[in-house]
């Protein structure tokens, strides 16, 4: 009997079943259509119709995939797999990571939602660094740069310039495994550290006290995603500090627990650390071939 392939299980999974092989097919096509589009610098604004079952297929793969991730489980640091258990969960969660990712950046990115677009980019960064689609997000973040990252910002709205360079900090931190091209993500980790101290109390003098207690949770889980993003570049840039796999997963479990479920962010979550996990693994790797005492 032929072992399943991880895409043949994957396709198994009841979430992404509902959609026929015919329709997934279509899909798939479509989504790399686009993709091709994207990366060789072409308008994306006047596509065809989006096909009515991308949206359901792109989450369901990211639910399918999001199964073998297990981030209490076998992504906790304290885990140890069989080598056959780490081989069988690296080929499902990239094949899932590839099929999420072509699917999620093939759909619109709408000017008046710009909030849904910046979680988007959060999954998609950490969907591309797992499913080796690198060179294809940095194409999909230039093409729909002006609504991510527009030049000017309402600076009274402190939770979404947070959330901006939150999230263009982890599209830099994730992109790779050398140190090299990091000092926009210092100049972003640094302009956080100076201005939450006042900006963030301020802020929250204004809100409407029904809102106030979700706010400050909101506000913690974008702290903390914000602090796993800068233990992970100080990793890349100096090899430091030890145990770093501990010091995210920590960072991410309280970013988690504060989020409470929010869809929008739940999926990014376990993609980001995954992502970071391989940066990690990669710049481990060299610090590994270098001589003792050169790694800074």
């Amino acid at each position: 009997m032929t072992t399943p392939t991880a895409l043949d299980t994957l396709d198994r999974h009841w979430a992404v079943k509902v959609v026929t092989p015919e329709d997934r097919a279509a899909a798939i096509q479509y989504g790399m259509s686009v993709l091709s589009r994207v990366c060789a610098g072409e308008p994306v604004t006047d596509l065809e119709t989006l096909p009515e079952f991308v949206v359901p297929l792109a989450g369901a793969y990211v639910i399918a995939a999001s199964e073998w991730l297990d981030f209490e489980g076998a992504a906790s640091p304290s885990a140890i797999l069989s080598s056959e258990q780490e081989e069988r969960r690296a080929a499902h969660i990239e094949i899932g990571a590839d099929r999420a990712f072509i699917l999620t950046a093939a759909l619109p990115v709408e000017p008046g939602e710009r909030v849904a677009a910046l979680y988007r980019t959060m999954l998609l960064a950490g969907l591309a660094q797992v499913g080796h689609k690198l060179t294809e997000f940095r194409a999909w973040v230039r093409a729909h740069e002006a609504i991510l990252f527009p030049a000017a910002e309402d600076e009274h709205r402190w939770d979404l310039v947070l959330l901006r360079r939150v999230v263009e900090l982890w599209t830099h931190v994730l992109r790779g495994a050398g140190p090299s091209g990091l000092s926009h993500a210092m100049e972003l980790v640094a302009s956080i550290r100076e201005e939450r101290p006042l900006r963030e109390p301020e802020f929250l003098r204004g809100v409407d006290p029904v809102d106030e207690t979700r706010m400050r949770f909101y506000l913690f889980t974008l702290f903390h995603l914000t602090e796993a993003a800068t233990e992970l570049l100080l990793f890349r840039l100096h090899g430091e500090p030890e145990r770093v796999d501990n010091r995210l997963y920590s960072h991410f479990t309280l970013a988690r627990d504060a989020a409470g479920g929010d869809p929008r962010l739940d999926a990014s979550f376990d993609w980001l650390y995954e992502g970071a996990r391989r940066v990690v693994a990669q710049r481990t790797a060299q610090l590994e071939l270098l001589p003792d005492g050169s790694a800074n």
